[in-house]
């Protein structure tokens, strides 16, 4: 019964340095032909410090970019950004948002988990995820603005703050998110762009339901544990 569930398809032309994409489903060979001609995020980055996206490096089975810092405090050393919050500098509000929008969405995380080992979100994944602002619509951007608005306002509304103890840093406080609450905001974040991509309907279905078992499962219903800072 598994030999017979296998399938395979080909990613001769989509290999990169460091990553063989873990592609064996038709519909996600269809959906990397599909971003490939846009341009890649890392080309919309900046290293001066304009309008910041933040992101936890470690996610589980959400990817979370922020338009604000999570809070963060150990006994140590105070308020502070916790080391697994990394962050993109973008030129404009605007693309921040866009930035921030398609980081949080299934689209990007079936990228992240195509390309990368599960677990540690680096910036080859992010740079070189395709996305071609120039392409938009000025009304694409607009509600994309708006839906992470709402993503934001979502993640803070269900966010919890949590306690715990280490022995080198002493009390630590931060707050986790619980980001399967606000898959509606994530799943109209994926049509807005599924719209810009020209994704089909059931291209778009695989992203919007891409390893949904696992992602809403009860168990793995938070984003996990900060480490210790």
């Amino acid at each position: 019964m598994l030999f017979e569930l296998l399938c395979f398809e080909s990613v001769a032309d989509y290999l990169m340095n460091g990553a063989i994409p873990k592609i064996g489903h038709h519909s996600a060979k269809l959906v990397r032909e599909r971003i490939a001609p846009f341009t890649p995020l890392g080309r919309y980055l900046t290293t001066t410090v304009k309008h910041p996206v933040y992101f936890h490096n470690s996610p589980q089975y959400w990817i979370r970019a922020m338009t604000f810092v999570p809070y963060f405090w150990n006994e140590r050393g105070g308020e502070q950004t916790s080391s697994h919050i990394k962050f993109l500098n973008l030129v404009t509000k605007t693309d921040a948002s866009v930035a921030t929008a398609a980081l949080n969405s299934s689209l990007f995380y079936w990228w992240f988990i195509a390309l990368s080992n599960c677990r540690d979100l680096v910036m080859r994944e992010i740079e070189s995820f395709p996305l071609g602002p120039e392409r938009m619509s000025e009304r694409t951007k607009g509600r994309l603005e708006e839906l992470v608005a709402e993503l934001m306002k979502d993640y803070k509304k269900h966010a919890v703050r949590k306690e715990t103890k280490y022995q080198t840093t002493g009390q630590v406080i931060y707050d986790e998110f619980y980001p399967r609450y606000s898959k509606p905001i994530i799943d109209e974040i994926d049509r807005v762009l599924a719209r810009h991509y020209g994704f089909t309907d059931e291209e778009l279905d695989f992203i919007i339901n891409y390893d949904i078992k696992y992602r809403m499962g009860d168990e793995l219903f938070h984003d996990g544990e900060e480490e210790e800072d």
